[in-house]
């Protein structure tokens, strides 16, 4: 597995955690009513705003420990930080999955907003499209990497 791999399912674990977390604090928010009345998406953006970073850190500390793990697990040399043409490439292919996930979700949102959806549905759709978006880069870097090309 390369370093590459290695980043990418890190990635993609934290994702995936930190969605379904989410989703899980989501629904008992909901169910608690703490989103009626006019604060609603106040609310919201108190629960979001401070997982962002905790995801952000997450990532870095799992993809640090999981390097230093899969080292000693495989004895594997150090490996080279050199970025190629192909790693670009992948880069630009992950870049591109983000953009078509959150034009989507934008797109989305703002039609649920004119068929007279809440704000808050709007701003669920938006995040989880960029969260989407996010992951999918990972799994297109992830496939690539392992196809090499």
């Amino acid at each position: 597995m390369t370093y590459q791999d290695r980043n990418n399912v890190v990635s993609i674990i934290v994702s995936l955690i930190v969605n379904g977390y989410i989703i899980l604090r989501l629904l008992e928010m909901n169910a608690a009513g703490q989103f009626e009345g006019p604060d609603a998406v106040n609310v919201w953006a108190r629960m979001v705003i401070w997982v962002i970073p905790i995801a952000i850190a997450a990532t870095i500390v799992g993809t640090i420990l999981f390097n230093i793990l899969y080292t000693i697990v495989t004895g594997t040399q150090k490996h080279s930080f050199l970025v190629d043409e192909r790693d670009k490439m992948f880069d630009r292919r992950g870049i591109a999955a983000v953009v078509i996930f959150a034009g989507a979700g934008f797109i989305l949102a703002i039609l649920a907003l004119a068929l007279g959806w809440s704000a808050l549905v709007g701003f669920n759709i938006i995040y989880f499209a960029m969260a989407l978006g996010s992951m999918a880069a990972d799994i297109v870097k992830f496939i690539s990497y392992r196809r090499g090309y």
